[in-house]
């Protein structure tokens, strides 16, 4: 039987003690192509460099938990950093100091998929909901508007996609 990635087992784990800390790191065969390696946040940004070099990505999304993606290809040079970092001989950074940095695909994805989560959340009919009155000012979201729709108040936000609208108007009472 095929696991999938909801069932997905790490083939590997290890207690690493760095500056008197302890750190569980997993690995996992994560797809035909790569390999996963999940850990908390504070291992994975102190060693951060090391992953980058060898091609790591972080990913704060994978099906596994929040962790590094590597290319399958590069399995033995992540075996030689996690031996290096067990040793001793790899030093972490200081906490803060070296963060995941994105590529702007990976802010790309990230807008992408908070969009379409708001589209979701966008009703299929046509409707009207004040949101708030307060400091004089009445704050309105109309759904799926169209031509006859009456607004009160100044546009202030406004999104469409193929099937659904969203706008926000605001008024001064």
């Amino acid at each position: 039987m095929t696991e999938t990635k909801d069932e997905l087992k790490p083939y590997w784990e290890k207690d690493f003690k760095v500056d008197e800390a302890i750190h569980q790191v997993k690995l996992y065969h994560y797809s035909a192509k790569s390999v996963a390696m999940v850990s908390d946040e504070v291992f994975g940004k102190r060693f951060a460099k090391y992953f980058k070099e060898i091609g790591g990505r972080f990913n704060p999304r994978l099906s596994v938990g929040s962790g590094w993606i590597f290319k399958l290809d590069s399995q033995r040079e992540l075996t030689s950093v996690l031996q290096k970092i067990f040793r001793g001989e790899a030093k972490p950074s200081e906490i803060g100091v070296t963060a995941p940095l994105f590529e702007d695909k990976d802010i790309d994805n990230k807008i992408f998929n908070t969009l379409a989560d708001l589209i979701d959340l966008i009703p299929t009919e046509k409707a009207e909901r004040i949101v708030s009155e307060k400091d004089d000012v009445r704050t309105t979201v109309y759904y799926n508007k169209d031509d006859d729709t009456v607004t009160h108040g100044d546009c202030i936000y406004s999104f469409t996609s193929a099937h659904k609208s969203l706008d926000i108007y605001q008024l001064s009472i």
